[in-house]
């Protein structure tokens, strides 16, 4: 069964979970670093960075009725939810 993907364009679910923000201390941390030399190293290039650009990302799973399962917030660039995580979640397995 598909899952439906939310492209959070207005801002509007950002605003609800209060999403991080790039700052200097978030760009600086050596994880954050190394993730982005491995990242240019590998070819990926930002080409356009849209309208927040200092906006993190997140992974919501919700469950019927509105109900959030799963949050996970980047606390910086290439910080990324668990997959396994994330998987469980949608089995009802999280934590």
């Amino acid at each position: 069964m598909p899952f439906p993907v939310l492209l959070d364009d207005d801002g509007a679910a950002a605003e609800l979970v209060t999403m991080n923000k790039l700052d200097v201390m978030s760009v600086l941390r050596p994880d954050a670093l190394l993730k982005s030399v491995g990242t240019f190293a590998k070819g990926n290039r930002q080409h356009k960075t849209g309208r927040r650009p200092t906006q993190l990302g997140a992974t919501l799973v919700m469950a019927p009725g509105d109900d959030l399962v799963y949050l996970d917030k980047e606390s910086y660039a290439g910080d990324h939810a668990d997959l396994d995580e994330v998987l469980a979640s949608m089995k009802g397995d999280a934590a």
